[in-house]
Parts: C-alpha cells; structure tokens; sequence
C-alpha cells in the first residue's frame, strides 16, 4: 500500500517535533502526534507492565467523564483481545482490534460493556514498542463510528520504532549527567556534553536524533563523536560502546555508564 505524501510530510514534521527535549510532556507530545496522523474520537498514551497500565494519559479527557472509569479500566485491562496477541506473537506492529477479534467477541467483553461502551469506543488501532524500563508503550487511536482503514493502520506503524526511543530519550534527558569515564589516574577522559552524547548514541539514538535532542547541529555532534573515540582510543560507535562497557567510573561508587543508561 502506498502512503501519500502529505501524509508522509506529516509525519517527517511531527517526528522532528518528537524529539524535541523541550517541547511539552512526552506522552502529550506523542499524543499530538498521532493524532494529527490518523483522526480518532479520542487518543491514549499508555505503559504497560505485564496487564498493568502504570501510566495513562487520555485526550481528551472528557471521554472518561463516568463513574470509576479508571478503576473500571485497570480491572478489565487483561481481558483487551491484543494483549494476548501480543503474548502470542510478541509482534508489536499496528493492529486494529478487528483484526484480531470480530465485532460480537469484542463486544461480549466486559471490559467492553463496563468501559468502552461508556466511553464510547467502537473502534481502535494500537501501535505498541518496548518502553526503555520494561514494559510496554501502546499509543490506542478510538472510533466510534468507523473503523480505521489499512492506510492508516500503515502509516501509524511508521511510528513504531520512534515511539521506544523517543521515549528512551525523554527519560535519559530527566536525569542528571553521569560521571564520565575516567583515565587511569583518575581524570575525566570526556566533559559532560560528550558524557551525555556517547549516552544517547548508547540508546541506538542517530547522529541527528541526538543533535536533536541537545540542541546540536548534525556537524557539531559528529566532531565530538571524533573527540570521544580518540578520547578512548577507539574508532567507532561499536568499540567505544564496548570500551565503556569495560570501565568503572571512578569508585565503587560510581556505576558503569551503561547502567546509568538502562537504570541498573
């Protein structure tokens, strides 16, 4: 199936705006996004842990506006027919809910009748990527009148590996820099900036994602990616990942920057 270009512009801009490090609250940012992609009643931002959302973020809000709509969610959650698809599979690509599941089975659900009859929700197409702590993030796109078509069921999946590093991004950006690695006598062998790069290239973040997300042009981060390899004496992404893998930074107290990384 062929995307059309305006739809393909949409999403180039919205995926610059994505990375953004300063451009709002990430699961509103990602909302925005999709929503400006594929037009839906209402639209969520949800990590999962197992059958457990551990956040959850609905726009608009208003669609929840009935008693013990949250409660009511988190206690039918389990039974959502693409969380087993997912267990089954472990394929994460956009799906609508017709696609697994026909009209009478989805709605014989009670966490149809309790929640998304309510909330009047008919329709829905999901696109899911690992969330950088565990889990997952499903972005869930709601109808009530009709279903999504194929298109846009392609054209939200373009967004599937975006969403697990953009968010990957967002985190690492909240914490504070980590202790760069150290030489053998204990000095710092790269500054903070470079620190915090060679921390972004360490998610599978490109060149441009990260210049992105410091504020950087593409040339200035390529010219640090230089200073930290002789800084480290090696010659690529892949060597200097691996030499920093094999350092401590500086003390028992201190931890590897790669479990900075990861959160260890």
């Amino acid at each position: 199936m062929t995307l059309d270009g305006r739809s393909l512009r949409r999403l180039s801009t919205g995926l610059a705006e994505l990375y953004l490090p300063d451009g709002g609250d990430f699961p509103g940012r990602v909302i925005s996004l999709v929503s400006s992609l594929v037009a839906a009643e209402s639209c969520s931002y949800n990590h999962l842990v197992g059958p457990v959302a551990v956040a959850w973020q609905i726009e608009p809000a208003e669609v929840l506006d009935f008693p013990d709509a949250v409660q009511l969610f988190q206690q039918h959650l389990p039974e959502h027919p693409l969380l087993d698809h997912y267990e089954v599979t472990g394929d994460l690509a956009a799906r609508r809910v017709s696609d697994v599941a026909s009209d009478r089975q989805f709605r014989s659900l009670g966490l149809y009748r309790d929640f998304y009859r309510p909330a009047r929700v008919e329709y829905q197409l999901i696109v899911s990527a690992p969330a950088p702590h565990g889990g997952m993030i499903s972005m869930v796109l709601n109808r009530h009148r009709r279903d999504f078509s194929g298109e846009q069921r392609e054209l939200i999946d373009l967004l599937r590996p975006h969403i697990g590093q953009a968010a990957a991004i967002a985190t690492l950006l909240n914490q504070p820099v980590p202790d760069a690695p150290l030489d053998a006598d204990g000095r710092p062998l790269l500054t903070p900036q470079q620190t915090r790069i060679l921390q972004l290239v360490a998610t599978g973040s490109s060149d441009r994602a990260v210049a992105r997300a410091l504020k950087l042009s593409v040339r200035t981060v390529h010219t640090h990616l230089q200073h930290i390899y002789r800084a480290l004496g090696v010659t690529s992404r892949t060597e200097a990942l691996a030499h920093v893998r094999a350092l401590s930074l500086g003390g028992a107290d201190r931890r590897p920057l790669t479990e900075s990384i990861s959160g260890g």
